[in-house]
């Protein structure tokens, strides 16, 4: 007898497990061996024994049995004929000598067989774990068996994982109602199930307990009967972890920084900017002039005596008074020196340069820089980014900028991207705390940010532009950890199937990037978006809107004119995941006996000619309004109007329609006090000033806290935004108990 999976664990035992692997062409436990590992952290396993072909069984074990092929070079037993069901021990002997014929035809020597009691029927599972590169262990749960590469209906976490977080996983599976029983089949035991994932990727899982040199695990198939979750299949896979296998670790020097003078500067210094040749630094001190930025501006040049008018230090060594912010654009190679100068008198020196460890020639000078800054004091911001913006503090790195203080603080790895969401997000309606470009994140990362902004009552939402896996991580550390929750938006880059890679386990080939995005967003409760537009579009809606409301479930209402058009609204809110039901008959009833003409839906959508629109000059909205919000609650309500047909059609004998319906909509809100979010759509008819109304009524509604969409695909997605963040934020507010 080689191992016997019903024995207790000895502190060695895995080490022995480890070093056998290694000497192994499979690199692999025996399945006897993940199986002991299992059982000593309480996941269920069939009772089994590993023999040699033609030794006795042992009594305890009830037939029918499996067997199953042991070899050190075997990776896929059902391919090579090494697994059979349903054996008596009157057939275990001929039944190894068959298998030992059948894997040497396909090349693998038979060293002993694994004989088990069969487990109860029923749903094949897979769950899975495998090591990524600055996420340590992913996991995955899905349809297994055979077809888990067939369908991929698979769902991943990042471990550790708590049970919730394993529902929302098992939820997020199409063949979750198949597990439910649907069509009459077997009701799967989905806590069962949900035990033994915790037991595995759980804060005190076994995952926890493994050391480095596993880096991939297959329980393939799981069978969750009506009563039960058995791991009946158990592959442990060993390797050399690459140095960037590893959880990242974190940047900074260890301690909380204040952020403050960052986003509200006195005194900035310069360098690299030229006497000669206006350059990106030239730029920069003229940005911060035109932008109205009152404090100290210092350039930083050798030679010169002044530049752009402003007298000139030779090094920051010169410098007598502390600088809240150097913006530094040197070559790269000259930058370390330069900052070492500034020792005790710089807080924040952001190193637009690039060369440094984006590339594999410049890691050596990232480090060596890096190692400088934290010798002087200085937190560093990039190297390889384009600035920072704060619009309180005057400050940019964008000509013309939009400078209006706001709430939203945008973190973003792209330095050109961080232009584009400055733009698109002030066309949008946004007004910016800020937007940091922070490159290679070699010192200030965007996880220390996000930690900051959590903290800073001037910021209500946040943004994150992320290319990185590694760092996402750091950032769902940050607020699984966190006491205080707001709105989160995530615009990944990078999301691909790209990131799945050639693995032993079918946990490693299906772990692409596609995959651990979502994963990462649904579990750090983000709200994960595609596009920049789509990006624009839910930070607008999250930083206009009161989150204070808490709506119930994801039922919307639609209001407005055109009948096609809402059933459009109704189709992109149905892609968002959000419904609309019909109304209440009594809410039907009460619209009905309304005093407005004819031709009208009121179910839902509630679809009104111009005719009724015109009724009190649009003042019927909020009649119509109170009665939908007195007697239904839905979680959005969306107003939808074409401001062009009706300023046309109605204006010149009804006036301001379309800003007494805005106002009317603002209105029925607050007497109501119901837990329903109102947005806003206006679409033009392309009609010569319809575009300038547009933007006049859209400040109009912005003002009055209605954000304002030019589509309906804009305002489903916004409205999917503010359920999801909703959601977090009072999860949160209900505190640890709350969250379970």
């Amino acid at each position: 007898m080689l191992v016997d999976t019903a024995q207790t664990s000895s502190p060695d035992t895995i080490v022995e497990f480890i070093a056998q692997a290694k000497n192994r062409e499979s690199a692999m436990f025996t399945e006897a061996e993940g199986k002991f590992l299992l059982s000593t952290f309480g996941i269920d396993t069939p009772q089994g024994v590993e023999i040699e072909v033609g030794q006795e069984l042992p009594g305890h074990l009830r037939e029918p049995l499996v067997v199953k092929a042991i070899s050190t070079t075997l990776v896929h037993k059902s391919d090579a004929g090494g697994v059979r069901v349903g054996v008596s021990r009157a057939e275990l002997n001929n039944v190894a000598l068959q298998m030992r014929g059948s894997l040497a035809e396909f090349g693998h020597q038979l060293d002993g067989v694994l004989v088990e009691e069969m487990a109860p029927a029923g749903h094949e599972i897979i769950v899975g774990a495998v090591r990524a590169p600055g996420l340590g262990w992913t996991v995955m749960v899905g349809l297994g068996g055979v077809l888990v590469e067939v369908f991929e209906d698979v769902a991943f976490g990042l471990a550790p994982l708590s049970e919730p977080q394993i529902l929302d996983m098992l939820q997020e599976l199409r063949g979750m109602k198949v597990l439910d029983g649907a069509r009459g089949g077997v009701k799967a035991d989905i806590p069962a199930l949900v035990t033994l994932i915790s037991r595995l990727a759980g804060p005190e899982g076994l995952l926890a307990a493994l050391p480095a040199d596993v880096v991939e695990i297959d329980l393939n198939p799981v069978i969750v009967s009506g009563t039960r979750a058995v791991a009946v299949d158990a592959r442990f896979v060993v390797g050399a972890q690459d140095a960037t296998g590893a959880q990242a670790s974190a940047t900074g020097n260890g301690q909380a920084t204040d952020f403050s003078p960052l986003f509200h500067p006195r005194r900035i210094a310069v360098l690299g900017a030229s006497g000669k040749r206006p350059n990106l630094a030239n730029r920069f001190i003229r940005n911060l002039r035109s932008g109205g930025f009152d404090g100290t501006i210092v350039p930083v040049h050798p030679a010169a005596d002044e530049i752009e008018g402003l007298p000139t230090v030779a090094s920051l060594a010169d410098v007598n008074e502390t600088l809240d912010y150097a913006f530094v654009a040197l070559p790269g190679a000259r930058v370390a020196k330069a900052l070492g100068q500034g020792a005790g008198k710089v807080r924040f020196a952001q190193v637009v340069s690039s060369g440094f460890g984006e590339v594999e020639e410049g890691k050596d000078l990232e480090s060596a820089l890096v190692a400088t800054v934290r010798e002087a004091g200085i937190r560093l911001i990039g190297p390889n980014c384009l600035g920072t913006h704060a619009s309180a503090g005057k400050l940019s790195f964008v000509p013309e900028a939009p400078l209006t203080p706001g709430t939203t603080a945008v973190v973003s790895q792209s330095g050109g991207l961080s232009v584009d969401i400055l733009r698109v997000g002030a066309a949008s309606g946004i007004d910016f705390h800020s937007v940091v470009s922070i490159g290679n994140g070699a010192d200030v990362s965007a996880a220390e940010l996000v930690s900051s902004h959590l903290g800073n009552d001037e910021v209500h939402v946040i943004g994150l532009y992320l290319e990185s896996l590694g760092i996402a991580r750091e950032v769902l550390d940050v607020l699984s950890a966190a006491e205080t929750r707001k709105p989160v938006v995530l615009l990944a880059g990078g999301r691909t199937s790209g990131g799945s890679r050639a693995a032993t386990s079918h946990t490693g080939a299906l772990a692409g990037n596609h995959r651990l995005w979502p994963a990462i967003a649904r579990q750090a409760g983000i709200t994960l978006v595609d596009s920049l537009a789509d990006f624009a579009t839910a930070l607008h809606a999250l930083s206009t809107v009161d989150l204070s409301v808490k709506p119930n479930g994801n039922e919307a209402v639609l209001f407005g004119n055109g009948g096609g058009a809402s059933v459009l609204g109704a189709d992109a809110l149905d892609r968002q995941g959000i419904s609309t039901s019909p109304l209440p008959e009594s809410v039907t009833a009460e619209l009905e006996s309304l005093e407005v003409p004819p031709g009208n839906g009121f179910h839902n959508p509630i679809d009104v000619p111009a005719g009724t629109l015109a009724v009190k000059s649009g003042g019927v909205a909020a009649d119509i309004l109170k009665v939908v919000l007195a007697g239904s609650e839905p979680a959005v309500l969306i107003t939808h109007l074409n401001v062009g047909i009706i300023q046309r059609n109605l204006g010149a004998t009804h006036g301001d329609v379309t800003g007494t319906i805005i106002d009317s909509i603002a209105a029925a809100r607050d007497e109501s006090q119901s837990n329903t979010h109102q947005l806003l759509v206006l679409k033009s008819d392309g009609s010569d000033g319809t575009g300038d109304m547009v933007k006049a009524y859209a400040r109009r509604a912005r003002r009055i806290g209605i954000p304002v969409f030019g589509a309906f695909e804009d305002a489903a997605l916004a409205s999917r935004a503010v359920l999801e963040q909703s959601k977090q934020i009072h999860q949160a507010s209900l505190g640890a108990d709350g969250r379970q």
